[in-house]
């Protein structure tokens, strides 16, 4: 029996597998790992699976051999190719497939890689439902059966798009601009986009480029929403949204180019929800503003708290049976696509929204933007178990949660702090009353922890 590798632990996440090509990550590597992965979620008999990959320059190999992996170990595989990662979910569950691999990075810059495990439903793989299961099958010997030659194909593209534009409610003609990043997520929306009646649709960023030479993968990045927020004030637009590299987080801006708080854009979509289903459960990470669950509760919502990442959030979904619900990270999750959280979605809610408001989207968002806060502070901490103890001693007169690291209320302040599931910090993200609070609080904690 062999050791897991150090590179397996390294590359083994909270909710996904990513690694840098070539030295974490390769193709013998993701071959390895996709036989296991199959054979976890179907012990006992030949599984059916899809994947589909990001426009990255290594995703066409790294999904190659992820079919390979599969198939060595005697499933079944249908590639899609080309696809969003909120495309692969939702076909992965639309047409009852075991499983599904999304090649891709995410957010990432272009020489990371990895993989994002669904099993039947996009229920997702993470640390605590499988991930660790499949790290520890890594540690036996590759038992291949007879290789399965049979590799299908599809072609969900139509289907994906046909269910988005069914979403679509327009009461007036709207003008917006949308930036793909040079990502995979421009199919889908040129797909959506192309002859749409009463949209007039900016494309930025259509033309796939697996080195992200324009912006960064991540719309959350200083300098990501540039080009986006210059075509809507210069063009006189309603809104634009700017996709991740793989559509599953998208960032908007409003009529004047200012960007919109992923939390105020989560709640814009979530009462327009209550009013298609009054009374439906919301939920929200734990470092959403409080005016969130605020408003959802006045809409006659259910607003609920949850953990931060899409692994936890999706299970939390399904067992709250919620409507809707919203992470401060960009992504926004929807029942009605099998909990799957979808950038194309959230640009159909907007358009819904834009088309029949009243004012200005800059207006809309105004009852969710009257607690100043503080963004996410992130910390190097030499050790945040030590520094998370000492938070919650000296705030100990607060009401202290551990949904997710610590989390401290006060009734004119709050804040929450939790070590990164992806990198070696500490996430600070602190809220108040008022502004002069917010920054007397912000620099306690700060000297606090340091």
């Amino acid at each position: 029996m062999r050791l897991i590798e150090d590179s397996y632990k390294r590359i083994f996440g909270a909710y996904d597998i990513r690694g840098v090509v070539g030295e974490d990550l390769d193709s013998a590597t993701v071959r390895t790992i996709a036989g296991a992965y199959g054979d976890y979620v179907c012990p006992d008999r030949e599984g059916r699976f899809v994947i589909g990959h990001d426009g990255r320059w290594s995703s066409p190999a790294l999904a190659e051999a992820a079919s390979v992996g599969l198939r060595e170990s005697g499933h079944n595989v249908t590639h899609m190719g080309l696809a969003s990662t909120p495309m692969v979910y939702w076909y992965g569950a639309e047409a009852y497939f075991d499983g599904s691999i999304a090649v891709t990075a995410s957010h990432l810059p272009p020489e990371y890689n990895g993989l994002k495990l669904c099993r039947e439903g996009a229920l997702p793989l993470s640390s605590d439902h499988g991930l660790s299961d499949i790290l520890a099958m890594l540690q036996r010997e590759p038992q291949h059966k007879e290789c399965n030659e049979l590799l299908q194909q599809a072609l969900p593209l139509p289907l994906y798009v046909a269910k988005m534009r069914s979403l679509l409610a327009l009461k007036k003609p709207i003008r917006v601009a949308v930036d793909a990043g040079n990502g995979v997520g421009s199919i889908a929306a040129e797909a959506l986009l192309r002859g749409l009646d009463g949209v007039q649709a900016w494309r930025l960023g259509f033309h796939l480029d697996g080195h992200f030479r324009e912006r960064s993968p991540n719309p959350l990045t200083e300098g990501a929403l540039n080009h986006v927020s210059e075509s809507v004030r210069k063009e006189k637009l309603d809104f634009g949204v700017a996709f991740d590299g793989d559509a599953d987080r998208v960032v908007a801006v409003d009529e004047t180019g200012a960007m919109i708080p992923p939390d105020a854009m989560g709640g814009l979509i979530a009462l327009e929800m209550l009013r298609q289903e009054p009374g439906a459960a919301i939920l929200h990470d734990l470092r959403a503003s409080r005016a969130f669950p605020e408003e959802v509760k006045a809409a006659g919502g259910h607003p609920v708290r949850t953990r931060v990442g899409h692994a936890f959030i999706k299970r939390a979904m399904r067992d709250q049976k919620a409507l809707f619900a919203m992470e401060l990270s960009g992504h926004y999750y929807y029942e009605d696509l099998h909990y799957i959280d979808s950038g194309l979605r959230t640009l159909v809610e907007l358009m819904n929204i834009a088309s029949s408001a009243d004012g200005p989207i800059s207006r809309l968002i105004k009852p969710f933007l009257r607690y100043p806060t503080s963004g996410e502070i992130n910390l190097e901490v030499a050790d945040r178990v030590k520094a998370l103890s000492a938070l919650e001693g000296k705030y100990r007169s607060g009401q202290i949660s551990h949904l997710d690291g610590l989390s401290v209320d006060y009734d004119d302040w709050w804040f929450n702090a939790r070590p990164s599931n992806t990198e070696p910090v500490l996430r600070l993200n602190i809220g108040a009353t008022n502004k002069a609070l917010l920054e007397e609080k912000r620099k306690e904690l700060l000297g606090q922890i340091k």
